[in-house]
């Protein structure tokens, strides 16, 4: 088994990019139909779209949580940029 190599010990920063418009588009599509689905019971289509409902209100909670999620980073990347700007004037 072969392990992954050590992570570099500069002090250089890694990027980290997220596309979370990209990640709601593919959660929020609706799926593509299948064809020549076999007959089934009116229970079984019932207890499908309960859970697709089901499924539904989960992914407008993970929506919500993913643009609270990027509004942070937003807030974060803002002040690092605000505290570098401050550490750059005392170093001169």
């Amino acid at each position: 088994m072969r392990y992954r190599d050590r992570m570099a010990t500069d002090d250089q920063p890694l990027g980290l990019s997220i596309d979370i418009g990209k990640i709601l588009k593919d959660v929020t599509d609706p799926p593509r139909r299948t064809r020549g689905r076999s007959t089934s019971s009116r229970s079984t289509n019932d207890m499908d779209a309960a859970m697709r409902r089901a499924v539904r209100a989960e992914l407008g909670d993970v929506e919500r949580a993913l643009r609270d999620v990027a509004e942070e980073v937003v807030r974060l990347r803002k002040a690092q940029e605000a505290l570098a700007d401050k550490v750059g004037k005392l170093g001169r």
